[in-house]
């Protein structure tokens, strides 16, 4: 890294890695109490980029370990939660849901999106199939 990320922002990091929650890794890296001041720490962490890079950096060596524990023979199950965890909390969580809407014909044609909401043949208005 160029810029050296301080102390409290790598414990900051870590923390946040940790929990997911921005203002309690805020409370346990800062000398502070107080929320309020907690919350405006990690907002302002967050968007330096030295700890976005520091947490890029995590997210990718557990990016590595995901490919490793799912090329290996036996079950991790514990590991590779954990590292998917690291790669949610750096901003990295994979697409869970995918819409699929008729409207957008350029990305799969009609007749398989008609197949696939069941829309029976000559109807024009998306009656399920009886």
């Amino acid at each position: 890294m160029a810029e050296e990320i301080t102390k409290k922002q790598k414990d900051f990091a870590d923390e946040y890695l940790e929990t997911g929650n921005g203002t309690q890794a805020a409370l346990k890296a800062y000398d502070t109490d107080n929320e309020n001041t907690a919350a405006v720490l990690a907002s302002n962490n967050i968007r330096k980029h030295k700890v976005q890079a520091y947490l890029e950096d995590k997210a990718e060596k557990a990016a590595i370990r995901v490919v490793e524990l799912s090329e290996q023979d036996i079950n991790l199950p514990v590991a590779l939660g954990a590292s998917k965890d690291v790669l949610d909390r750096a901003g990295y969580k994979p697409i869970e849901k995918q819409e699929i809407k008729l409207e957008d014909k350029s990305q799969m044609g009609y007749e398989r999106a008609k197949q696939i909401v069941g829309i029976r043949e000559g109807s024009d208005r998306g009656d399920l199939p009886a």
